[in-house]
């Protein structure tokens, strides 16, 4: 069963709704529908929703609703005629999916995509009947290629590249640790403990401590090249076990808990005998194996505790690519930056990043003259910043990190926090290892920032902060819903809701209403939009942590605006439920 809305806010110009069903009967797929809208052009009959009222027989040609565009258009939806509409699809046995389709299509295609504007042109959109036939085959995964015969006059032959983002889109190398375990004659256990470090050092698996008590051994690990913890515990644990054989040393469990920013974020136990048993079904490997909470700072007990010359530096240099959508002087700008980001790490919890951009080419000056802002101007300046030609300081944040119990963390920050901005603050999450919920609560001063993007300021400066609801729900659904106030000084909420696929890849959509009027907004009436997280190595062959994240609004105005800083605690404490934990076991040993 589907239910789906096009255009079902703004201009309305061509809205639509549907109701469709589809069984598959063997071979065969059928699938029928009733539309309303443009659906209900030609063979169109009367509402036969009109038994619940009366007004959905009438659909009013401009929402009453339509203020300055972005709003629902509710009072059109599922009025007026409507059509049916519907089809075959025959799979064609042994023949790799290929499918013939014959469709019944009674849509008036002029006035499904001009509305009848007097420079459409008629011949193009013409139609000489309502059955559409088709073929179409998949030559992979992601390539399908569709041949038909349209309207009764047209031919189409359609390219298709698409994938779910459920699986990696590469193939991965399989896990090969490079091992430099040397024969023990003395097997003490510091000799042991220095293995450890080597091994789990040479395979990206940073060591942070190790305690061996009896049979069963701690280990707590930083890594940044993986993002299932799973996986990462399972290639520790596989690791340790290898190194505790060739020392004769016996164990019976193995206990990986992750570290990041200095706190324990989970403990992943493992038998030690199951780990690098290869005649053991994998589902009893998981049956075993126990995933429960982390104790904040319950790593600084260890035995073992190797010396960490701080400060640790992290830097490198790349182009980048910079754009701009939803600007309200023009859609798009974009350009090319040579890129600096760094993080010195002073200890563990305390961080400074920094990012540094200079321009090689970008559009950023071909402005052209556009609406203004009523509003303090928190983001529609946004463009004369991107237009700096000389190195700018896009970020450079510090950052304390700590835990004030367990299920609790908290972080004071303070510096320039993005292109606009720059203040202090502080940010708290109570995040419990065995529920599905998150709640958090943030506040910051700031105060906006010159064009060069130095350390110079304007007069503007505000407190702005939020209270935010998180909630995780099946097939990895993620929603939040946070309220507070704004940059601009206005008072409202915001809700996301996305979905992240077992590959790392998140698409997501948002919404924020504030107590500023339409008019006083402007076009688009309040803020929206959607966001792509992807995932860096969705296309590598090897594994790593990082995202990159692409939001796009369909137009950029005050309202509605939220500070943007780096490392929020929802990010770095990831990985510390057990909702989380239980949705990489794909990655166990993979």
């Amino acid at each position: 069963m589907a239910i789906g809305f096009d255009d079902f806010a703004g201009t309305g110009y061509f809205t639509r709704e549907y109701i469709a069903a589809t069984q598959n009967l063997g071979d065969i797929r059928v699938t029928a529908g009733l539309g309303w809208g443009k659906y209900a052009g030609d063979n169109s009959f009367d509402n036969p929703l009109s038994f619940l009222s009366d007004k959905l027989n009438v659909r009013p040609s401009t929402s009453s609703n339509f203020s300055l565009g972005g709003t629902p258009s509710y009072d059109k939806w599922f009025r007026g005629n409507s059509a049916l509409f519907g089809g075959l699809e025959y799979f064609v046995p042994n023949r790799n999916g290929l499918s013939i389709k014959l469709e019944y299509d009674p849509f008036n295609y002029l006035d499904f995509s001009a509305k009848n504007r007097g420079d459409a042109s008629f011949d193009l959109r013409k139609k000489d009947s309502n059955i559409n036939l088709g073929l179409s085959y998949p030559f992979n995964k992601f390539l399908t290629v569709d041949a038909s015969f349209i309207k009764g006059n047209t031919f189409n032959l359609s390219f298709t590249i698409g994938t779910t983002f459920n699986d990696q889109l590469s193939k991965k190398q399989k896990f090969n640790p490079s091992l430099d375990i040397k024969e023990s004659k003395e097997h003490s256990k510091i000799e042991f403990y220095e293995s450890i470090l080597l091994n789990l050092n040479n395979n990206n698996l940073f060591l942070q401590t190790a305690s061996l008590k009896e049979n069963e051994l701690d280990v707590s690990i930083s890594t940044s090249q993986h993002r299932n913890a799973i996986r990462s515990s399972s290639y520790a644990a596989s690791i340790v076990q290898k190194v505790a054989e060739k020392h004769e040393i016996d164990i019976n469990q193995i206990n990986i808990s992750h570290i990041n920013a200095g706190i324990e974020l989970n403990n992943i136990k493992y038998i030690a005998n199951h780990i690098n048993n290869d005649n053991l079904p994998i589902e009893l490997l998981v049956r075993n194996t126990a995933l429960e909470s982390g104790d904040p700072t319950g790593f600084e007990k260890d035995e073992f505790k190797p010396n960490i010359d701080f400060p640790v530096i992290f830097s490198s240099i790349s182009p980048t690519l910079v754009t701009h959508i939803g600007n309200p002087e023009k859609f798009f700008f974009g350009g090319v930056n040579l890129q600096h980001i760094s993080e010195i790490q002073f200890s563990r919890n305390l961080l400074l990043s920094t990012e540094f951009n200079t321009r090689v080419y970008d559009d950023f000056e071909n402005t052209i003259s556009g609406p203004g802002s009523v509003m303090e101007h928190v983001r529609t300046d946004l463009v004369e910043y991107l237009k700096e030609d000389d190195m700018v300081i896009s970020r450079m944040q510090l950052d304390y990190v700590w835990s004030l119990r367990k299920d609790t963390y908290a972080k004071l920050s303070g510096g320039i926090y993005e292109t606009m901005f720059a203040g202090y603050g502080i940010e708290t999450l109570y995040k419990p290892f065995d529920k599905n919920y998150s709640l958090g609560f943030e506040i910051f001063y700031v105060k906006q920032r010159s064009f060069d993007q130095r350390f110079s300021f304007k007069d503007y400066s505000t407190v702005t902060g939020h209270l935010n609801f998180g909630y995780s729900l099946p097939l990895g659904i993620e929603s939040n819903i946070s309220y507070g106030r704004y940059l601009a000084k206005d008072d409202g909420f915001t809700f996301d809701l996305g979905r992240r696929t077992r590959a790392g890849f998140k698409a997501g959509i948002y919404f924020t209403r504030t107590n500023v009027s339409a008019e006083t907004f402007g076009e688009g009436s309040f803020d929206k939009g959607f966001y792509f997280q992807v995932p860096m190595d969705l296309l590598s062959g090897s594994y790593n942590g990082n995202y990159s994240t692409f939001k796009i609004s369909p137009l950029t105005r005050d309202g509605g605006a939220k500070l943007i800083h780096d490392k929020d605690l929802k990010g770095l404490i990831y990985n510390s439920t057990y909702n989380e934990l239980s949705q990489q076991w794909r990655g166990l040993l993979n």
